[in-house]
């Protein structure tokens, strides 16, 4: 069903409309060549390609809800790779209390690391934009074999030099997962109100305040939240996150997620221009191919084409679903946001691959 609504704007538009979230920071180069959303085109992409749900919120509005194949709204899904947005916003609020800062090195708590070489040089935010150095353990830690993910994920040899080279993978969130539990345990020696663990730190911290509800997170074999794959939510409540995301961390009068350092979620490396603190920047990209499509789009990603985008030019918050271990799809992230915004992709970018992000 599609759903239209007149009701007063709660995003204000003084916000983030010069394009914050671009990977370097920059303004951006062009506007979209088109105003109108074609909300029907991009639903009918999604509902051919195993889509589940597309909602779009405008201006904080929800105009646009429409569930495929048979899913129903109050139903969870597995937001898979998506999971990890919530990871880097968690270290800003953790930062702003004194918990840690992005630029310690992990080594201090992660005292294994201590007399390595190189895994001594790994700072909290290269746990965050993938450039740690660590090898790439997903053979195991995606796998129920793998009892303590976290363990695990600490064990990881460093194979590069950190933030020499970008490597995507779970490793880097269940370090983090170590790293942050350490942090709490220490934290709550002194005071026993300190949240238990990742998942409740998220709750109490971030979604309790917006009323956003976590449908489930998946836990490994010794009850460590699965940091990098776990999260469960409706496709209702992970907006709720990204309209929080799209005001920069405010929810009415309160600012959840503080405001220094927030532009580094959106931020890419030399390692990878692309990739910021867990989320993906390729509106660049993107609106070379195709002017209609703003260079502002970011996006948190999950495996079987679970996405949230953020468009803070158009202050847009939109949500796609697809099925989960679905046999076949031709879904693409430039396909879809290309019926949504409209216009034609250009000569020189037509015959590319299909514009898909990594989960």
């Amino acid at each position: 069903m599609a759903l239209s609504s007149t009701l007063p704007r709660f995003v204000g538009s003084t916000l983030w409309l010069c394009g914050a979230l671009l990977a370097q920071g920059s303004a951006p180069t062009a506007p979209a060549v088109s105003t109108a959303l074609d909300h029907a085109a991009a639903a009918e992409h999604s509902a051919a390609n195993e889509g589940l749900a597309v909602l779009v919120y405008d201006h904080g509005e929800l105009v646009f809800e429409e569930y495929q194949n048979g899913y129903r709204a109050e139903t969870p899904q597995h937001l898979f790779s998506g999971t990890k947005s919530f990871v880097s916003v968690v270290a800003l609020v953790a930062e702003a209390e004194g918990l840690l800062t992005l630029d310690e090195r992990c080594a201090d708590t992660l005292t294994e690391w201590q007399g390595d070489e190189k895994r001594e040089q790994i700072k909290v935010h290269h746990l965050l934009d993938f450039t740690s150095g660590l090898e790439n353990a997903d053979g195991e830690l995606h796998t129920a074999r793998c009892r303590d993910k976290y363990a695990r994920a600490v064990a990881c040899e460093c194979e590069f030099e950190p933030g020499k080279r970008f490597r995507y993978g779970s490793n880097h969130g269940m370090a983090f997962g170590e790293l942050f539990q350490r942090k709490l345990d220490a934290a709550r020696a002194n005071d026993d109100t300190v949240p238990v663990d990742f998942v409740d730190y998220l709750e109490q911290r971030v979604l309790d305040p917006i009323d956003c509800e976590v449908g489930g997170w998946i836990r490994d074999g010794v009850s460590n939240p699965v940091m990098s794959y776990g999260a469960m939510l409706t496709a209702r409540e992970w907006a709720k996150f990204g309209l929080l995301l799209l005001a920069r961390g405010k929810h009415g009068e309160e600012q959840i997620v503080p405001d220094a350092h927030f532009d580094q979620l959106f931020e890419g490396t030399k390692a990878n221009p692309r990739y910021g603190l867990n989320f993906w920047l390729h509106g660049p990209t993107f609106h070379r191919r195709n002017a209609a499509v703003p260079d502002d789009v970011v996006a948190a990603a999950g495996m079987y084409d679970q996405r949230l985008f953020l468009v803070p030019s158009r202050e847009l918050v939109i949500v796609r679903f697809g099925r989960n271990f679905a046999p076949s799809s031709d879904y693409g992230d430039f396909e879809f946001l290309e019926a949504l915004f409209g216009g034609k992709e250009s000569d020189a970018a037509k015959g590319t691959e299909r514009g898909k992000l990594p989960e």
